[in-house]
């Protein structure tokens, strides 16, 4: 758990990116947002994005240090797969979305990267909290 600094550090690289990238839609979305869709103004500022992406993958990196400290190995393991699972199915259904919605596919690549990149950093994590070994001090042993 000492290198959870670099999973952080990671998590803002690929928010900052995946924030940038959503704010590069088509001129068509930008409109659209304009106009139609206005709760989404968000997505086109990108440092506001990726504020929003990192708060959600920080609350996600939270909720895995707290079930890694408190449960069982096997128990937080169910758990670390269970939210992979969550991302690996998000990333299926945005791939899905993007592809098939018609307002969704007028965003264009750069927006679709973008949307992929959150789903990216969600795996990323999980998969950082799968492989790190316990420590004795977080008294994680299989019983």
């Amino acid at each position: 758990m000492k290198r959870i600094s670099l999973l952080i550090i990671f998590e803002i690289i690929i928010s900052a990116i995946a924030g940038y990238l959503m704010s590069l839609m088509s001129f068509i979305g930008r409109m659209g947002i304009n106009l139609v869709r206005t709760e989404y103004k968000v997505f086109k500022t990108w440092w506001k994005t990726a504020l929003i992406i990192f708060s959600i993958q920080i609350v996600l990196i939270f909720i895995q240090w707290i079930v890694k400290r408190g449960c069982t190995l096997s128990a937080s393991r169910i758990v670390f797969f269970f939210l992979l699972l969550i991302g690996v199915l998000g990333l299926a259904y945005t791939y899905y979305d993007f592809s098939s919605v018609f307002e969704h596919r007028l965003m264009k690549d750069k927006f679709h990267l973008g949307g992929y990149l959150f789903w990216i950093g969600w795996i990323s994590s999980n998969l950082y909290f799968l492989v790190t070994p316990y420590t004795r001090n977080n008294k994680m042993v299989e019983s």
